[in-house]
């Protein structure tokens, strides 16, 4: 994946004094919430996003489009702990699926947000938005790979900024393969990063690739608390699609092969989830168990 590189670091002085020179450009969507843990109560604040950073061309690949790398990441709106003096107890990210425009991408926000304010969870959410629309299948996975190092130099970078702060990652299909990958570039780096929780959401990575001896295995063990995949039998998109286009079985779709490390932790929600893209809806998804599963 090109880790070589030393990531850029970046802390809440450094960005509140780059941010107007273009290290990270604020782009203006998304409600604000500063503040308190109470302030963010009934909204999202802001966006981690990458959207426009890459460019997939038949025949040539996936590449970085003009001015951005390896390891940048822009923002939209409030980062709570980063972009302002706020200390929330935790930071939620969400990272959403394939196909997802930007509109798709905000709505996917917007309606997680709805789940967690529901189930009665009342910390900071920001969402992770990528190019997950761009190109065919091949490379649209290859994008969600590459976002890792983003996605993981931003946690690196929070952290810094606030850390007192707990990090969860909850990934909706996949973006599992980001959050995942993300793990792994911790590992390979030799960081001693963590987050609090991952939870992959009808996750759309090998079931194989979570057991000890699989690709993430080691990455889960070491570089999160715990890690909880809800699968869906009956997912169609998992079962159909991605089983055609990987050949192999999706974690969403059957659960984990194999023997997983022992912070990992499943759940059959094949009753509590609609289709695919209920998973992290506030009616037809499994966000209330997400919830319950923190407290």
């Amino acid at each position: 994946m090109g880790r070589g590189d030393e990531p850029r670091r970046v802390t809440r002085r450094t960005y509140l004094r780059t941010v107007g020179t273009g290290t990270a450009a604020a782009v203006g969507l998304g409600a604000t919430a500063t503040g308190t843990a109470a302030a963010f109560e009934g909204s999202y604040a802001g966006r981690v996003t990458t959207r426009g950073h890459f460019i997939a061309q038949l025949f040539l690949g996936v590449d970085y489009t003009a001015g951005h790398d390896r390891t940048d990441y822009d923002t939209s709106a409030t980062i709570p702990g980063l972009t302002d003096d706020a200390s929330p107890s935790e930071l939620v990210v969400f990272v959403h699926r394939y196909d997802k425009g930007l509109t798709g991408a905000l709505e996917s926000l917007r309606s997680f947000n709805d789940g967690l304010r529901s189930a009665g969870y009342d910390e900071a959410l920001i969402g992770y938005d990528w190019d997950a629309d761009e190109g065919r299948w091949g490379q649209t996975v290859e994008i969600a790979d590459l976002n890792a190092d983003k996605l993981g130099t931003f946690v690196r970078d929070y952290r810094d900024a606030s850390p007192d702060t707990d990090v969860r990652l909850v990934a909706h299909g996949g973006g599992a393969k980001t959050v995942a990958e993300c793990l792994e570039f911790f590992m390979d780096r030799g960081y001693d990063t963590s987050v609090k929780s991952v939870d992959f959401l009808g996750g759309a990575i090998d079931n194989d690739s979570v057991a000890t001896d699989g690709q993430y295995g080691q990455a889960i063990a070491e570089h999160c608390d715990t890690c909880r995949n809800y699968y869906k039998t009956d997912d169609d998109f998992l079962g159909w699609t991605y089983a055609w286009k990987e050949w192999d079985k999706a974690v969403g779709d059957t659960g984990a092969e194999g023997e997983p490390p022992d912070n990992y932790e499943e759940y059959d929600v094949t009753d509590d989830v609609s289709d695919h893209d209920s998973f992290p809806l506030p009616d037809d998804g499994c966000v209330p168990t997400v919830v319950d599963n923190w407290s």
